[in-house]
């Protein structure tokens, strides 16, 4: 379903309005207005499960994601990557090969492929099924099929012919994670399912495709995934933008950056995590 831009301007309008009342103490009569409100507009004019909608900015404005709404109206408004999208467009250029490893419903993935242009491959890697859906139905609306590939695969430190548990998140699909190894994903409360699992070795071994830029958010399991690519670490030698997610994670991932010698730029909120990492192998600086 196409969703009429319209009526999630006067939503997100309202939403916005909201904050800035609560923020203000709004009397507490008209807060029970507005909030009555939302919730008429919530369940009479916003439809239920995912909707198709054109990005309003950053990254990807312009071209459609498959987001569900409520929980994913900021996907829509296109704030929620803003460090993300600022270092891949600085970084990626046309013809390069990009893995979007966690990759949710694409709104990296659809800006990033738009960059690479039709010579250049953008990988969409995610292991929740109804975030596959999206994916590919995003491919057919964006006319995508040429430069991007859609695979349903938890990407990890080791693959298995039983696949691997997956804890979906339930009121949040980015929240999904997969179970294995002692790690749990840090904000999924969905379901749990089995999943096709790959590392990034393999994958490359397999298609041929090496990445320049890999992107990395999987609810805390990002140390497992670059453990899957040594082969790829140790030759091709790609750059990596990781969202880390708790401190085991961290301080596992600190030795790795020393193991095979990349130099790192961190962004660390006030609350401590998530934070972003982007690095680099030490021998091949980016350019300012």
């Amino acid at each position: 379903m196409v969703m009429s831009n319209l009526v999630l301007r006067f939503y997100l309008a309202a939403r916005e309005r909201r904050a800035v009342a609560d923020a203000n103490r709004c009397p507490r009569p008209l807060q029970k207005a507005k909030r009555a409100i939302r919730v008429m507009v919530e369940r009479f004019l916003l439809p239920k499960g995912r909707v198709a909608v054109c990005v309003r900015s950053g990254l990807s404005q312009g071209l459609w994601i498959h987001a569900r709404f409520p929980q994913e109206a900021s996907y829509w408004q296109g704030k929620r990557e803003t460090l993300t999208e600022q270092i891949i467009l600085a970084t990626v250029r046309e013809g390069a090969v990009v893995f979007d490893v966690g990759a949710h419903i694409g709104i990296v993935t659809f800006g990033t492929a738009r960059l690479v242009g039709k010579s250049g491959r953008v990988v969409a890697f995610d292991a929740d099924p109804e975030n596959i859906e999206s994916l590919r139905d995003s491919c057919l609306l964006n006319h995508f099929e040429d430069r991007i590939r859609v695979v349903h695969a938890a990407v990890w430190s080791h693959t298995t012919n039983q696949g691997l548990l997956f804890r979906r998140g339930a009121a949040r699909r980015s929240h999904g994670g997969v179970i294995a190894d002692g790690h749990r994903p840090v904000m999924a409360d969905g379901s749990i399912l089995t999943v096709p699992s790959t590392t990034l070795d393999a994958f490359i071994s397999s298609e041929g495709l090496a990445p320049e830029l890999i992107k990395i958010d999987v609810e805390g399991g990002e140390h497992e995934v670059l453990r899957g690519g040594e082969r790829l670490f140790t030759s091709r030698r790609p750059r990596i933008l990781v969202e880390v997610h708790h401190a085991a994670a961290l301080a596992r991932i600190g030795d790795w950056i020393e193991q095979f010698r990349y130099s790192a730029q961190w962004n660390i909120p006030q609350e401590g995590f998530p934070r972003m990492l982007f690095a680099w192998p030490s021998e091949s600086p980016p350019n300012p």
